[in-house]
């Protein structure tokens, strides 16, 4: 049989927390991925031969690298909350 009631029920200031931290975690992921995508056709478009064109799209690709990464650690950070309120 399923136990339905929490352990340690969460106080309603707890579950607000939780759901703000866990909304400003998703607009953040989603602000990210918008940026991710946004860049990937920069990267394509700015590779020429020219030393200054190059120079962009060296700091273009470098921008969508940290991105990506950012996007790697907030969806670490969206799965610990989950984890604290599966717990």
């Amino acid at each position: 049989m399923l136990n339905i009631i929490a352990a340690d029920g969460w106080s309603s200031d707890a579950i607000w927390s939780w759901y703000c931290a866990r909304r400003a975690l998703g607009e953040a992921l989603s602000a990210l991925e918008d940026a991710g995508a946004a860049l990937l056709p920069l990267v394509d478009a700015s590779e020429w031969h020219a030393k200054g064109v190059m120079a962009l799209h060296e700091l273009i690709v470098e921008a969508r690298a940290r991105t990506a990464s950012e996007v790697g650690e907030l969806n670490s950070r969206l799965w610990e909350i989950d984890a604290l309120a599966a717990s």
